[in-house]
């Protein structure tokens, strides 16, 4: 009895002796023996076992971030080890993500930025790496920088992209890399990425973002919807289109222009030939107002009422006295809903009085 007191006094007396720091990376490796025992138990489980196994791993989450800053350490050094079953690496990795801690930072800029990383962990990093409470500057920088690999895992470049879709880049070179990588055409996954590299350009500060998005204009099939996509973006940059005046209106206007009909790509055009607020323009934009698509009309609309181009108020009043004779305005699958856009032309015409 004397002995077993004497070995118990001594287990506490060394855990007393014990750092936050040490407790913290002992209780860590507990949790994560715990979770690979899991992982290797998992082997020929049905798919059922296997979430419910997941699940109970999941939960183990508390008894880490509990920890705090104190877990960063720990966790890295579990996500980094190649000698670590990649699904344990995994979870790892994904709690790591839940801290927000900014000393994640250098350990997942680490793991994303390495070529022999399994994509699985790169692409974690990826999407971790903007919800850490670093400077978005910090998360944009390494993130531009991983577009920087050509040969990037097609899931690696997606997450990366989805992230730069809402933080833009310094240098945009990777950028129009990866929209042009995908293609003309981009389907399913591929489109995903595409779509957020022009979205990416659309919210990157340098000037240098719309040149590329000139560029990339012409890259897409007059009825490809990722032409409307790329002018939204360049909607975004409309303050750097003004510097680009020559080049941004001869692409619009030979957009706009062509025989071709395609109402989406007007619809986001005119806005940004608008934008250019030169009154050149003015006479092509009002010729909109007749277009056989309502949402066209609408949009010329509300544009010239942005430029007070009072003399367009006219022709907008027979506009909206003849609507409900108008074909234009009846209903259509798959179109916008014809009272609202007859409330924006109302609008605008009320901006001109």
């Amino acid at each position: 009895m004397i002995q077993l007191l004497l070995t118990a006094g001594l287990a506490i007396s060394l855990l007393a002796a014990e750092s936050p720091e040490e407790a913290a990376q002992r209780e860590i490796a507990a949790v994560f023996t715990k979770a690979a025992k899991a992982v290797a138990a998992q082997s020929g489980q049905d798919a059922r076992t296997i979430a419910s196994s997941d699940a109970g791993i999941e939960a183990l989450a508390p008894a880490v971030l509990k920890w705090e800053w104190r877990a960063v350490e720990p966790l890295a050094r579990i996500a980094s080890d190649p000698g670590i079953g990649l699904k344990v690496r995994v979870y790892a990795l994904s709690f790591l993500g839940m801290t927000h801690d900014p000393l994640a930072l250098p350990p997942m800029k680490g793991l994303l930025l390495d070529r022999s990383a399994a994509p699985a962990l790169r692409s974690i990093a990826a999407m971790d790496i903007p919800h850490l409470k670093a400077s978005s500057r910090a998360a944009r920088s390494i993130l531009c920088s991983a577009l920087d690999e050509e040969t990037l895992p097609p899931e690696v470049a997606r997450s990366v992209l989805s992230e730069t879709a809402h933080l833009g880049c310094e240098q945009t070179q990777g950028l129009e890399y990866w929209a042009r990588h995908y293609g003309p055409a981009p389907k399913g996954l591929s489109r995903d990425a595409a779509l957020s590299a022009l979205q990416s350009l659309g919210q990157s500060r340098p000037i240098e973002a719309a040149r590329s998005l000139l560029r990339l204009l012409d890259m897409y099939p007059p009825a490809s919807d990722m032409r409307p996509a790329l002018l939204k973006a360049l909607w975004e940059k409309r303050r750097d289109t003004a510097a680009l005046q020559d080049q941004t209106a001869a692409a619009l206007i030979a957009l706009l222009q062509s025989g071709t009909r395609y109402p989406a790509t007007a619809v986001a055009a005119i806005p940004v030939l608008a934008a250019l607020r030169d009154p050149a323009h003015i006479p092509l934009l009002t010729r909109f107002l007749a277009d056989p698509d309502a949402e066209v009309a609408a949009v010329t609309a509300e544009a010239l009422a942005e430029l007070q181009v009072f003399p367009a108020r006219e022709g907008i009043s027979q506009l909206l006295a003849h609507a409900h004779e108008d074909p234009r305005f009846a209903p259509k699958p798959g179109r916008p809903d014809p009272t609202s856009l007859l409330e924006r032309i109302q609008a605008a015409e009320k901006r001109l009085r």
